[in-house]
């Protein structure tokens, strides 16, 4: 059998109200999972990397570098899918002209006279009529648990095979790399301090739903290594997983 269309709630008066305070904002997380990698690559093979990555960043000769012991922590990225549902109400000022022989207009069950318009010609009505908006927004990324910023390069190995689930347990037992958004708490939370914004012009809101359709925490094996040479120094990064290597923010 075709599956029926859900209805609409009717729109009635008692929705306009705009009496009483803001809708309490419901989030709703429907899949939330936390994975981790594997560490791949061997330490031996960091410092190998280090060394021969050294002269070249830090613009001095192969002899003058020194490499440090490398430390392995976990780096926290997040893949979320986010969609923010609004229902709020506006009050808006209105004129509407009228014929010069009209004593009263009904509007409901309220008498208005008109009076000289201050944005229309002649006699006017002056009434407060209450709008009622529908906002729908989606918000997906990959984000970077450190700086919070994008992590697009990072989404062909986080989608891809090799992560095992990783447990509450898990993340207390190992090194998390410190960052402002370094669990998935702390994305849900920023997330919903944004979505809780209300429009500047909102009388009431009536209803404030964010859901998360897809929400996942991902913490992949890094080796932070530091390299010297004199005054100047560098910590490099090596992706434990395919041995990438970047500069640490």
């Amino acid at each position: 059998m075709a599956k029926k269309k859900s209805k609409k709630p009717a729109l009635t008066p008692a929705k306009f109200k705009t009496t009483g305070g803001h809708a309490k904002m419901k989030v709703v997380a429907k899949s939330k999972k936390m994975y981790y990698f594997r560490t791949k690559v061997k330490p031996e093979k960091v410092v190998k990397t280090a060394t021969a990555e050294g002269p070249g960043l830090l613009e001095v000769g192969a002899s003058s570098i020194k490499v440090g012991r490398p430390t392995l922590k976990y780096d926290f990225y997040c893949i979320y899918d986010a969609s923010l549902e609004m229902s709020f109400l506006r009050v808006r000022k209105r004129e509407i002209s009228v014929h010069e022989s009209v004593k009263g207009v009904l509007v409901g069950k309220e008498v208005f006279k008109p009076k000289k318009g201050k944005e229309v010609p002649g006699p006017a009505v002056a009434l407060d009529t209450v709008e009622m908006f529908e906002i729908k927004q989606d918000d997906a990324m990959t984000l970077d648990g450190k700086t919070g910023g994008p992590a697009n390069t990072m989404s062909k190995l986080l989608k891809g095979p090799g992560k095992k689930t990783a447990s509450k347990s898990w993340v207390k037992k190992n090194k998390i790399s410190p960052g402002k958004f370094n669990s998935l708490e702390k994305v849900v939370k920023a997330v919903t301090k944004f979505a809780s914004q209300r429009p500047s012009d909102a009388k009431k809101v009536v209803s404030h739903v964010l859901t998360f359709k897809k929400l996942e925490g991902y913490y992949v094996p890094v080796y932070y290594v530091g390299l010297s040479a004199g005054s100047k120094k560098m910590t490099l990064k090596v992706n434990g997983v395919n041995g990438a290597v970047s500069l640490a923010v």
